[in-house]
């Protein structure tokens, strides 16, 4: 942040050595309040992540933005009657989410993003996202990108492979996602270093970024 310039601005959930949920923040383009963390009382769902929540104006318009981070691995079963089972608390989050968001941002343009570590194509009986999909007031932004064939050229964890981050918007925000001008697309950044893949997951991320670009001028 600090070799940005003057205008960025870092935000981390805690200063310690685990992976803490961040943000990094231009404030020439928005206005914000300082990020807080949410369901602090359940972050055994969220892998000890509560997620990290950061309320911002732009284009004369508040949005709602949620960092999250679920639980990893599992054996892609859903088993509901096990406390510890990982796809069980990533369903756990879901619900947790979603009531945190019907009671404080019923009307709100929400964004939720991050690293859901689960895919969204996974059959209903184990699919951790169903209240997502079920619910009219939430869509998947990058739901086009898990059905591609070509997952290299298109998914966040191609060395799985699989694709496991994604970005959900509310209700509210759907007539700017339905514009032609807004897109949802993953950052091939690997494309970039002399090898490729070998280098990004060495010194980046074993995850590529995806990103969200909504078009709020009406």
């Amino acid at each position: 942040a600090n070799s940005l310039g003057n205008h960025w601005i870092d935000y981390r959930y805690e200063n310690s050595d685990w992976g803490e949920l961040s943000y990094l923040i231009n404030s020439e383009t928005i206005t914000f309040t300082e990020p807080y963390s949410i369901l602090n009382d359940v972050e055994y769902y969220f892998a000890y992540r509560p997620p990290y929540v950061l309320e911002f104006d732009y284009n004369n318009q508040h949005f709602i933005l949620i960092n999250v981070h679920y639980k990893c691995c599992g054996d892609g079963n859903l088993d509901e009657e096990d406390f510890g089972d990982e796809e069980y608390r990533r369903l756990q989050a879901t619900y947790h989410l979603d009531d945190y968001i019907s009671t404080n941002f019923s009307n709100s343009n929400v964004i939720i993003a991050g690293d859901f570590n689960d895919s969204l194509d996974d059959d209903s009986q184990n699919n951790v996202f169903n209240l997502f999909f079920n619910n009219l007031e939430y869509l998947f932004a990058d739901f086009s990108i898990a059905l591609e064939d070509n997952y290299w050229q298109y998914w966040s964890f191609p060395s799985w492979p699989s694709h496991l981050d994604h970005i959900v918007i509310s209700n509210e925000l759907f007539d700017e996602y339905e514009n032609p001008n807004s897109t949802c697309s993953t950052l091939v950044f690997d494309d970039l270093f002399n090898n490729g893949w070998i280098d990004y997951d060495s010194y980046i991320s074993d995850h590529r970024p995806v990103k969200l670009s909504l078009n709020t001028s009406q």
